[in-house]
């Protein structure tokens, strides 16, 4: 059976006291509309002050729960991503003490992106996929009480994992009787490692079709990813790849992040800024080693393939 759930009404905490606000079968089908994660707070042409005034407590809005029939601890679900439809627009922020950088920026910024069927334009000089996602998919925590966001676990929840896009299958594990599924804080696109703070946060429609799985335990949240790991416009095409390495993973990124802000701003004369939610959109962080302790290699890799002007001997 097919269902709909509006986002008339949605959730800012995760809570397994949460009444459903929908009952479904194993093997049923759901669409969830789903705000934006400010819910609704952030319209475009919104300015960077009254961005500044948002009230924090209302991020993220999720869209459930919705009670699985059947589902109880120790079961799991399969959660298959079938469709987004993203509603044309699109925002991504820097927040003074947050993100990876907040030494560096210390401003409100806000940036809005236009989206079109594939890409976004918005970002002079750049055309940058477009590969929706959610930033949280989870179900209700095996504890009681009420609990923000932000921190994911073992119930997924704020993964911000960018290959849980469509074609994708999730698997979670039931904590609690019905799981109490909920989805919200989609992405039009998201680098590895969100440094500003955000993706693109978008208004979104997800359609997805819950399998149950009985007696079978799950440690944490496990993917199965079919597709390329990146868009046809990017995969197999040259990157460029900062590196950086540190006793301090984090140092370590944050150097990586500097240089390619650095390396955005001459190429292209995109301010700081802008430089920086580009990274958080497009720069993909990765590990390259963890062997040689203490110190921790990571690099960063940025897509020739965004870029509109070709410019091959242009080295940082």
């Amino acid at each position: 059976m097919d269902h709909f759930l509006d986002r008339s009404t949605v959730v800012n905490r995760w809570n397994r006291d949460y009444k459903p606000r929908l009952t479904i079968e194993p093997g049923d089908t759901v669409t969830l509309e789903m705000r934006d994660a400010s819910d609704g707070q952030v319209q475009p042409g919104m300015d960077a002050a009254a961005f500044a005034r948002i009230d924090a407590t209302r991020i993220h809005a999720l869209t459930g729960p919705i009670a699985i029939d059947g589902a109880e601890p120790g079961d799991r679900l399969i959660i298959h991503i079938e469709e987004y439809q993203h509603e044309g627009w699109a925002w991504t922020s820097n927040i003074p003490g947050l993100g990876l950088l907040p030494e560096d920026f210390t401003e409100h910024f806000l940036f809005h992106w236009k989206l079109g069927a594939e890409t976004t334009q918005s970002m002079p000089g750049l055309t940058i996929p477009l590969e929706p996602f959610c930033g949280i998919i989870g179900v209700q925590p095996a504890e009681f009480g009420e609990f923000r966001t932000r921190p994911p676990g073992v119930n997924g929840g704020n993964m911000d994992v960018r290959h849980l896009c469509a074609g994708s299958r999730l698997h979670l594990p039931v904590l609690t009787p019905g799981a109490g599924l909920c989805a919200g804080d989609a992405h039009a696109a998201q680098g590895d490692g969100e440094v500003s703070i955000n993706g693109m946060e978008a208004p979104m429609k997800v359609r997805l079709k819950i399998d149950l799985i009985k007696n079978k335990p799950l440690k944490g949240p496990y993917i199965e990813c079919p597709r390329p790991l990146d868009a046809g416009s990017i995969s197999g095409r040259p990157h460029h790849i900062f590196v950086e390495s540190d006793q301090d993973i984090r140092e370590a990124a944050k150097r990586v992040v500097r240089r390619t802000i650095d390396y955005l701003v001459a190429r292209i004369g995109l301010t700081p800024e802008q430089a920086y939610v580009t990274c958080s959109v497009t720069l993909r962080l990765k590990l390259s080693q963890l062997v040689n302790t203490p110190v921790t290699t990571v690099s960063g890799y940025l897509p020739e393939a965004i870029f509109d002007t070709p410019a091959p001997d242009f080295i940082p």
